[in-house]
């Protein structure tokens, strides 16, 4: 049903990307910003990529897909001695906390920072909080 209503919603109305604008950021976006995010995508043809993107979220094993994200995760396996850096948004309207608990269960050993108000667009949210985090991630 979503990748029916995806080729109106996403190619005439912009809605994946006007969405975010009010669900991504839980502080208020400046205009030069707002325009910046929605910027690309303002015609039919530069909105082809999201409704593809749109169109091939895997659910079924009869997805296009469904393969290389199974293959993906077996393979998460591999980044377990890999140093990793998670943060999150908690308010994050599309991946919640049930994302990052999934992967902290599988990367036990990555440093993890949870924003509780902060959404999608996180570096809009926490700027100068997750530039510092990173710096001194990148820095040990």
């Amino acid at each position: 049903t979503i990748k029916i209503f995806a080729i109106p919603a996403v190619l005439g109305l912009n809605v994946f990307a006007k969405g975010a604008l009010f669900l991504g950021s839980k502080t208020k976006l400046a205009p030069d910003v707002k325009k910046g995010l929605v910027e690309p995508y303002n015609s039919w043809k530069n909105r082809i990529a999201t409704l593809k993107f749109v169109q091939d979220i895997p659910l079924t094993p009869n997805d296009q897909s469904y393969a290389l994200v199974n293959h993906v995760e077996q393979n998460l396996k591999r980044l377990d001695q890999t140093s990793l850096l998670f943060l999150w948004g908690a308010k994050d309207f599309v991946f919640d906390l049930t994302f990052l608990n999934e992967f902290k269960s599988r990367f036990p050993r990555a440093v993890t920072h949870v924003f509780h108000d902060a959404g999608h667009y996180l570096f809009e949210d926490k700027p100068e909080e997750s530039c510092q985090l990173i710096q001194a991630f990148l820095n040990k």
